[in-house]
């Protein structure tokens, strides 16, 4: 039987190479903000446009959501944004707009689709965090404070729903959505796909709880590249 699968943030980037990976034998149901930024659209997939940094866009989603389906056997957490700036000079809509895209609105999303996910025989949650939770990169303040909720979120949530929905998390270093040259030592959204594929085609009750992911020769430290000026 086909696993139903939703992605959110699936337009481009990770999410796409999520999509693209996991349709066969797979029912998929997609998620950007905007239906117009879905191109090259897979056959076997329902299409969904809401911004979720407006957060009252999660119940118009889950709505029009249970038009299509009334189970969802994975949730795969993946929408967010970076926006980076030394946190002296953060605008607030900024700070605002991170806390809601990229930690409110999946908090509210997973508590609103457990009922639908308990319908399923062998159901995942997979959340899309960062090796910002876990590191000090300047300028990456909010981004890392969002990345650091749903990271702690996913192991308590673990916990509650533990012999019912298996919840992994996802820690990478930067992946390459933003055209570096190919070859760059820097993940690709395919590396990520491919673990995701891996993580749900574990056997129950094995559990990846959470894996970290980088290129072997990807820079590591606490002043990146892109990181702003020190103030």
């Amino acid at each position: 039987m086909k696993r139903k699968i939703l992605i959110t943030g699936a337009s481009k980037g990770i999410g796409n190479a999520e999509a693209q990976r996991l349709s066969p034998n797979s029912e998929l149901f997609l998620h950007a903000s905007e239906q117009s930024s879905f191109e090259n659209k897979i056959s076997n997939a329902y299409y969904f446009g809401y911004d979720f940094s407006k957060i009252e866009n999660v119940d118009a989603f889950v709505n029009e959501l249970k038009e299509k389906t009334d189970k969802i056997d994975v949730l795969i957490n993946n929408v967010g944004i970076m926006i980076l700036e030394s946190f002296a000079n953060f605008k607030d809509e900024d700070i605002n707009t991170l806390i809601t895209l990229n930690l409110h609105s999946h908090l509210l999303l997973t508590k609103k689709l457990i009922p639908m996910l308990l319908k399923s025989k062998n159901p995942h949650i997979i959340f899309m965090s960062s090796m910002s939770a876990k590191n000090q990169i300047e300028g990456e303040s909010v981004y890392a404070a969002t990345k650091a909720g749903i990271m702690q979120f996913a192991h308590v949530l673990r916990n509650e729903l533990a012999g019912k929905i298996r919840v992994s998390t996802v820690h990478s270093w930067g992946v390459n959505t933003w055209g570096d040259p190919e070859g760059s030592p820097i993940l690709v959204p395919e590396n990520v796909a491919e673990v995701i594929e891996f993580i749900l085609d574990r056997e129950r009750p094995f559990v990846i709880e959470s894996v970290d992911l980088s290129h072997e020769l990807q820079w590591k430290g606490t002043h990146a590249p892109w990181s702003p000026d020190k103030i």
